[in-house]
């Protein structure tokens, strides 16, 4: 029987593709020159999220040369005390082993902590484990070297490395706690030994934490998450589980001595594994060797037995199976010791802790007394209302929040642009606020200007200076061109021209005739304000067709922007060709939001609420529609005021429930809680056209199969919470309609997996 899938549904689901909902991995928030949260402890190794040994190395090489520069412009003289280490390594892998041979270098007094033995994790690899030196291109500083070669020849370097240095390391000396004092940091271990120490490098890796199935039976003395000898499973009824390269490794390695070897994956196809792996394993099971069980989740293990589910099953009679099993080895991967970083105070990336919650109720009063202060300007004593309740709210929970800031100053002000920023986001919402409260309850307009002005100014002054930033952050010629190209059109189509030159020409009869084309068509009684529509499209700029006094040029210029302009630069360059270079939402998301957009949410329920926004768009269709037929309709149907009527009761709950409330207050209040882009994201109706254009666009990322790592760092650092890994890894061109050309995952993917491109 054929089961009819809704219209709505059939719509959705055209709309965005089946598109992948992978989550991101969870590490600590760590900086580019890999300092924590708690400044002096820093991360290197796997836990910075690149788990690959080249970039391990290299990140042990590197931050000693950040130490070493933080040391030389310290106006501190340095002193010396026998009892406190310069450095305690924790973690005696590639990377803290790396970072020791760079410290013996510069003579610092520092110790390795190593919980096992040194290289534990590489001593874990299965016998004979193929080693990818990879990526190819990069070539390390770090004294160790990383080759093509396998386990056992890439443990004889790096133990060679170790003994040619005598590195200080003890062994057995697993760290329980990291507490920050006046001389620095207390380290104590589970041995009862304790250190002192005046900076911390964290390179414990995250492979001891293996993850679950969380299926009944996995506690059974026949499951195994770790691989040491393949011999150790001979003539054994082998079950691997898992679908990335430590899986099919595995599985390829223990059918040379298992009874029989099956290889369960939830997914249809492998996406994730390196060609030479995915190769060998088709060979094999070609031969018989394996069995690929496709599709299929652990649902169960017994002690003879284990119980597969169907995970894409039409009938539901054929959902489960039962296979014979003697053991069962789980590769899913490991999860970085989140817990132990947390114990020492360290912040966990889109953890949400107290005050972040109390801040982010700030940011939702802040742009309350903004947006509806502005409002309220027009007349309405609603809105007034909610703005001052706002005010007097943000004032009396901004003192407990001041007094949190104030102990928590040196994290905000820990370099120069740590305290440019927030000085300047401090002062910026003390600014409005007064400009606010003075024009409204003290009859004082600062340069005579209503708040509207200022708030434009702000919004402009913010793109300019975080823009620079952002151009300094990621010096590449893409990112050159799409920042100055953001910044050139909100300063001047958006800021200067309607609220500075136009009323200046208006005001000395600069613009023509009052009965010119000018005065009567584009600005018709000096709506100087139009301007915006030159560059804000509806249905983000609903005035552009919702208005009474619509004129032929609007009318016609409205028409050409969003159904012929804006449909033909998406269709060649994707819907970001607006959002990403031209829209004033995108041009503040883009640079005040940079350093937020990993906290953008990832997953289905995140992908579901993506289709708020067609809702909005439809609603603003249809109040859109019913005034049109009042303005064009009525000579001849006289009923169209009705519909005119209808139309503009919709338009007022559009402008609080939509302009105010979801693009004004949750836009800005969410920025530095949920990433700057939830409005565009969720919400906003052009947007929500844009991907109906872009279904049809040529535009895609694309991506090398070959030199993908799975380090999900492109996923994470997508502003529009695309699962880009999971394109990267099928070696599938990316057609995900929420991409705004930002270049964030192609500027930050270490193999440089990812290029932009055309469909031929």
């Amino acid at each position: 029987m054929k089961v009819k899938i809704p219209l709505l549904s059939r719509y959705f689901s055209w709309l965005h593709n089946n598109a992948p909902e992978g989550p991101v991995e969870i590490y600590p928030e760590v900086t580019d020159s890999f300092e924590s949260s708690l400044p002096g402890i820093r991360v290197i190794g796997d836990l910075t999220g690149l788990p690959l040994l080249k970039f391990a190395v290299e990140s042990g090489y590197k931050v000693v040369q950040e130490i070493k520069r933080k040391n030389e412009n310290s106006s501190q003289t340095k002193k010396t005390n026998d009892l406190i280490y310069d450095v305690l390594i924790v973690g005696a892998g590639p990377a803290g082993i790396s970072a020791g041979i760079e410290l013996s270098k510069l003579n610092y007094k520092f110790i390795i902590l190593e919980s096992n033995d040194s290289f534990h994790t590489v001593k874990s690899y299965p016998k004979g484990k193929p080693i990818f030196a990879e990526p190819e291109d990069l070539h390390t500083n770090s004294e160790i070297r990383i080759l093509n070669g396998t386990k056992e020849s890439l443990l004889e370097d790096l133990q060679s490395s170790l003994k040619k240095w005598n590195l200080p390391l003890e062994i057995g000396a697993r760290v329980t706690q990291i507490r920050k004092d006046n001389l620095g940091f207390s380290v104590s271990c589970e041995n009862g030994k304790n250190f002192l120490t005046k900076e911390v490098i964290l390179a414990i890796g995250k492979s001891g934490d293996a993850r679950n199935l969380q299926v009944p039976g996995e506690e059974l003395p026949k499951v195994y998450h770790r691989l040491i000898d393949p011999k150790d499973f001979e003539k054994e009824d082998v079950l691997v589980v898992g679908g990335g390269d430590s899986a099919i490794e595995a599985a390829i390695a223990i059918s040379d001595y298992a009874n029989s070897t099956r290889l369960s994956y939830r997914g249809k196809e492998l996406v994730r594994p390196k060609f030479e792996n995915k190769e060998r394993l088709e060979s094999l099971i070609q031969e018989g060797k394996i069995e690929f069980l496709n599709e299929s989740e652990v649902e169960e293990i017994g002690e003879k037995e284990v119980k597969l589910r169907k995970t894409e099953s039409k009938n539901k009679a054929d959902t489960s199976r039962t296979i014979t099993n003697s053991s069962v080895l789980i590769q899913i991967g490991s999860s970085a010791p989140i817990e132990f970083l947390k114990k020492i105070g360290l912040r966990i990336q889109n953890q949400k802790r107290f005050w972040d919650w109390i801040g982010f109720i700030e940011m939702i009063l802040f742009a309350n007394v903004v947006y509806f202060g502005k409002a309220s300007f027009y007349g309405s004593a609603t809105y007034s209302l909610i703005a001052l309740v706002s005010l007097f709210a943000f004032l009396g929970l901004g003192l407990p929040f001041s007094i949190h800031l104030f102990k928590k100053r040196k994290e905000l002000f820990s370099d120069f642009w740590n305290t440019f920023k927030n000085i300047y986001i401090f002062s910026a919402a003390a600014y409005f606020i007064t400009v606010y409260a003075g024009g409204k309850y003290f009859d004082f307009l600062f340069l005579g200007k209503q708040p509207g002005f200022h708030y434009t100014l702000l919004y402009s002054l913010t793109i300019l200076t975080f823009g620079l930033r952002r151009m300094k952050a990621r010096p590449t010629k893409y990112i050159r061109k799409q920042t100055w190209t953001l910044i050139l059109i909100q300063v001047f189509p958006l800021f200067l021209l309607p609220e500075i030159i136009l009323p200046f020409l208006g005001q000395n009869g600069l613009l023509g005739d009052p009965n010119g084309f000018l005065l009567t068509q584009v600005f018709p009684y000096g709506a100087y304000w139009n301007a915006y529509g030159f560059i804000l499209a509806w249905p983000l700029n609903m005035g552009i067709f919702y208005n009474a006094g619509i004129t032929t040029f609007w009318l016609v210029y409205g028409i050409l922007q969003t159904f012929v302009v804006i449909p033909y630069l998406v269709y060649r360059f994707g819907k970001g060709a607006y959002c990403g270079w031209i829209c004033s939402c995108g041009g503040l998301a883009e640079t005040l939001g940079d350093e937020t957009r990993t906290k953008m949410p990832h997953g289905k329920l995140a992908n579901q609420l993506e289709n708020a926004g067609q809702w909005i768009l439809l609603f603003a269709t249809v109040i859109t529609i019913l005034k049109l037929s009042e303005i064009f309709l009525s000579s001849w149907f006289p009923f169209t005021h009705v519909l005119g009527s209808l139309g503009d009761s919709g338009k007022k709950v559009y402008d609080v429930v939509v302009d105010l409330m979801l693009a004004g207050v949750v836009g800005v209040g969410a920025y530095f809680f949920l990433s700057g882009r939830v409005w565009c994201r969720f919400f906003c109706p052009l947007s929500a056209l844009m991907h109906i254009y872009a279904k049809f666009s040529r535009f895609r990322i694309f991506s090398e199969k070959k030199k993908c790592i799975s380090c999900n760092i492109c996923t994470k650092v997508c502003h529009q919470g695309i699962d880009v890994m999971s394109y990267a890894n099928k070696g599938i061109p990316m057609d995900n309609v929420q991409c705004v050309r930002c270049s964030a995952c192609v500027v930050n993917c270490p193999t440089n997996v990812l290029s932009f491109g055309e469909l031929k």
